[in-house]
């Protein structure tokens, strides 16, 4: 146990780098596939034998590296799981990586994947299980997590809790893996995932290796420990299947150089490329997502309270994607995006969370125009109430092109989000950028530059008050409107500063009524309004 916490302790101070070190036997020997029986011919079933070599890596201590040479590895036998609708070919638990030798591809076979059971709606055929319960969420349920112990009010960037009373602190050992509640009950509760540094017995004080994101007011702590995985990873795969891979309540996952192909020909009603829950500490560097024709599969990227993540490098051929549900401090980097949106697209691509950092990205999408459509990319999907768990969204120096004609290619909804240094191309009527959103929509909006068609540059409604900075953007287009700023019931409170645009084609530069906006500055701070 020591080890892995220790891994995964360097792991998470050191994100951006791949310097993980891999767990394994004594010697540093990887387990080889084909000396537990696989064959790697693409004809015979190499399902069984795999997950000989899994197990022995899982049961050595400290783990292991499973090796895979190149080959086609056919998975033509699924497993049932708790749920009687899901299914898996591979289970993977704490300290295994599976590591591939160029050429190397996992194949879910016709008879590795379940038909629809009766009576039910959907059926998910999982190639790569990583979790010990990988098809559900454990870690609040009491019946599984021993039971939550009420705390103190939590302080976000603290890196301390309270229990209400001491005397729980028994149940809680230095390096247990924990999830602190904002409450005990509701489908996706906000949750805040930790490991324990330090227990103060007196007074009932835990130290948590990082620091919160959230307060939480009445919160409750479970201690998760053996329902968490750890220190787990794939690398250098081809994984080819309906759902190539899901990984749930972990902490420590590295995806890395791998091709997860999902083909929904065989989803049998839920087909997604991947299925990502309540991740701490993770990394997915160079990877492709795609399909194996020109059908592609939805991509969920990490939900349910994931944090300290990182995605840099990745190329994604998707349907749509989108991530959220409490995410906390994660950065998207230098990854390639293409949408092809269907009939019933509603976004292309969701950002959500609080900090989130999406920075040179190139994001792309054919025309979304479904009712009610988000357009190409929404940063974050508000729900009534959720605006608090949100903000501090950063996007900069990315390079959109879209389509998305009677919605907008950008939607800013977020509380405190920042849209700096990007480049927008925009075909047909689709607005540029669409900010609205609850209070505080304190948004910077700064040196972008916006090629549009005939829609409005950028658009921003404000609920109540203004607070907005729209400056040193560079707008054409052929639209009427380069910035509009449109019009509340009643005069709004607060201030928009407005300056030092450069606006072409368009047949006004702003519209803006001054009577409804009487705090707004549209010259630069310091200088004088003309």
């Amino acid at each position: 146990m020591m080890i892995a916490i220790v891994l995964l302790l360097v792991a998470m101070r050191t994100p951006p780098e791949l310097s993980r070190p891999e767990a394994g036997f004594p010697d540093g020997t990887p387990l080889n596939v084909k000396d537990y029986g696989a064959k790697g011919d693409g004809e015979a079933d190499d399902t069984a034998a795999i997950q000989s070599a899994i197990n022995a890596a899982a049961a050595n201590p400290g783990g292991g590296t499973v090796l895979f040479p190149k080959g086609t590895y056919l998975l033509n036998s699924v497993l049932p799981s708790s749920h009687p609708w899901f299914f898996y070919n591979l289970k993977i638990e704490s300290t295994v990586t599976l590591s591939g030798e160029t050429g190397a591809k996992l194949l879910q076979g016709p008879k590795g994947r379940h038909a629809l059971v009766f009576g039910a709606t959907e059926v998910r055929n999982t190639v790569l299980a990583f979790g010990k319960d990988y098809e559900s969420i454990r870690f609040q349920n009491p019946a599984k997590n021993g039971g939550f112990y009420a705390l103190e009010a939590t302080r976000a960037s603290s890196s301390n809790v309270t229990l209400s009373s001491p005397s729980p602190s028994s149940k809680f050992r230095v390096g247990d893996y924990v999830a602190i509640y904002e409450s005990t009950s509701g489908d996706v509760v906000p949750t805040e995932t930790g490991q324990v540094t330090s227990i103060n017995a007196s007074t009932g004080e835990l130290g948590l290796e990082e620091p919160l994101t959230r307060a939480f007011a009445h919160p409750f702590i479970a201690n998760v420990t053996p329902l968490a995985i750890t220190n787990i990873g794939i690398k250098n795969l081809m994984v080819e299947g309906s759902e190539p891979l899901a990984v749930t309540e972990a902490f420590g996952f590295d995806a890395v150089n791998c091709r997860f192909i999902s083909d929904p020909s065989i989803g049998g009603g839920n087909v997604l490329g991947c299925s990502l829950n309540t991740l701490n500490g993770f990394r997915f560097v160079g990877n492709q997502f795609t399909s194996p024709g020109t059908t592609y599969a939805v991509m969920e990227l990490t939900q349910r309270n994931s944090r300290h993540g990182v995605w840099e490098g990745n190329t994604f051929d998707i349907i749509q994607g989108g991530m959220g549900e409490y995410a906390a401090d994660l950065r998207f980097t230098n990854n390639t995006f293409r949408i092809h949106p269907t009939a019933r697209t509603t976004v292309g691509l969701v950002i959500g969370g609080k900090d989130i950092v999406f920075s040179k990205n190139s994001v792309s999408g054919g025309n979304i125009t479904s009712g009610d459509s988000w357009g190409c990319l929404l940063a974050d999907f508000v729900g009534p109430g959720y605006e608090r768990y949100v903000g501090g969204i950063k996007i900069i120096d990315n390079t959109f092109n879209c389509q998305a004609d009677g919605n907008a290619c950008v939607n800013l909804a977020a509380p405190d989000t920042s849209f700096t240094g990007n480049t927008v191309t925009v075909k047909g009527s689709a607005l540029g950028i669409h900010a609205e959103g609850p209070l505080p929509q304190t948004l910077a909006i700064q040196n972008n530059k916006l090629s549009m068609g005939s829609g409005v540059g950028i658009l921003v409604a404000s609920p109540g008050a203004d607070g907005s900075t729209i400056s040193g953007n560079t707008l054409s287009g052929s639209g009427s409107t380069a910035i509009y700023i449109a019009s509340p019931a009643k005069p709004n409170t607060g201030k928009h500063v407005i300056y030092g645009n450069a606006v072409s084609g368009f047949r006004s530069p702003l519209f803006m009524d001054r009577a409804m906006h009487p705090g707004a500055i549209l010259n630069a701070p310091g200088d004088e309004e003309k």
